[in-house]
């Protein structure tokens, strides 16, 4: 089967693109990254060998980058690939939030829930 050029771009510009709940926290997350190294799109692209256009749909939540990509972002950014995917930060919906912390709490053994328990009077005491 052969294809013309027309026919495999045309396939490209008409990928689906994403706008999955992780894939917005995920561009998110790489702007907050990006924005507080000081680095713009371009810059971030030019250093990652990605094109900076895409930057912009990931950072939208409109593309997902492969794994190579992130390893890519992550060294620009210096920042460990776990790193960039910890959303939490970039959550911004209380309910999602709520949900979040019920699933944790959710699994915790008494002594545990005790632990969270002394954090959380540490971290927000009640007067």
């Amino acid at each position: 089967m052969r294809f013309h050029i027309d026919e495999i771009t045309d396939k490209f510009i008409h990928m689906k693109k994403t706008k999955d709940p992780d894939s917005i926290l995920l561009g998110r997350r790489i702007r907050t990254l990006r924005i507080a190294k000081g680095l713009t799109q371009q810059k971030l692209g030019h250093q990652a060998d990605v094109d900076y256009k895409f930057i912009g749909e990931i950072e939208r939540g409109n593309m997902n980058p492969s794994f190579k990509v992130l390893v890519k972002i992550s060294k620009v950014l210096d920042v460990e690939l776990p790193e960039i995917l910890r959303f939490e930060q970039e959550i911004s919906d209380a309910k999602e939030l709520e949900i979040r912390i019920r699933r944790i709490v959710g699994n915790l053994s008494v002594e545990e829930l005790q632990n969270v328990l002394m954090l959380l009077r540490i971290l927000y005491p009640v007067r």
